[in-house]
């Protein structure tokens, strides 16, 4: 029986225990200051990276990325807008770097818009101006169209062009017609208040009565990345 030499024996005994070595596993996101490039993370479908930061569970804000305006939290595999830790509602279904737009959908976790199954919370409406709820460099792209929802204290007069929402209570919704307004306060009916919300639609156009169907799909939302601080 031929004898191993001490070397080889030595160099296989070696190699057997840096196999047996665990490798470390990539990690899912970077540290670093404000400004700073995060490691791509995929939330759900999502990628998520430059000038978008992940915040961490449980995190007020994230170390890297564009800062405020650009803070994302991934709930459940779901990326949002994360700069209100209370309030995930704005959810990122896609993020287009090319551009510099995504598309977000305004989409409450409960009770969800025009949800008429609860009976603690109650069925209910948009409330608020999109636009005021996002906060700079996002703003809300011109591509899209606009929903009006109406909130009134009795049925307002015929002719309008309202469509009646499953919520009843005197709530209806109306797309925008183009006239000249940058809030809803050119749509003012007496006795109601009313809510603008984009909707991106298709072909520019958008029809009322498929309103909670559009609200679903999102709008669309661009940015301008700040200034670089000279030296």
């Amino acid at each position: 029986m031929a004898l191993v030499p001490f070397s080889l024996l030595l160099f296989l005994v070696s190699l057997s225990v840096w196999v047996a070595l665990p490798l470390p596993l990539p990690v899912a996101a970077a540290h670093g200051g404000p400004g700073e490039h995060c490691s791509p993370f995929l939330c759900g479908n999502v990628s998520i990276s430059f000038p978008f930061g992940i915040i961490q569970k449980d995190a007020e804000q994230t170390n890297c990325g564009a800062g405020i305006g650009f803070q994302v939290r991934c709930h459940n595999t779901i990326p949002h807008l994360g700069y209100y830790q209370n309030e995930i509602t704005l959810r990122i279904l896609s993020i287009f770097y090319h551009n510099r737009s995504l598309l977000i959908a305004d989409r409450p976790r409960w009770p969800t818009y025009f949800n008429t199954t609860t009976s603690t919370e109650g069925c209910r409406i948009p409330t608020a101006n999109t636009s005021s709820r996002l906060v700079p460099p996002l703003s809300v792209s011109s591509d899209n169209q606009n929903l009006i929802f109406y909130s009134c204290t009795k049925p307002p007069s015929p002719g309008e062009g309202l469509v009646a929402t499953v919520c009843h209570n005197n709530t209806f919704v109306r797309a925008a017609d183009g006239r000249r307004s940058d809030e809803s306060g050119g749509y003012v009916l007496q006795g109601c208040t009313a809510t603008r919300v984009p909707v991106l639609g298709v072909s520019g156009k958008v029809n009322a009565s498929n309103y909670d169907q559009l609200v679903w799909d999102g709008f669309l939302a661009t940015w301008q990345l700040p200034p670089t601080p000279s030296g």
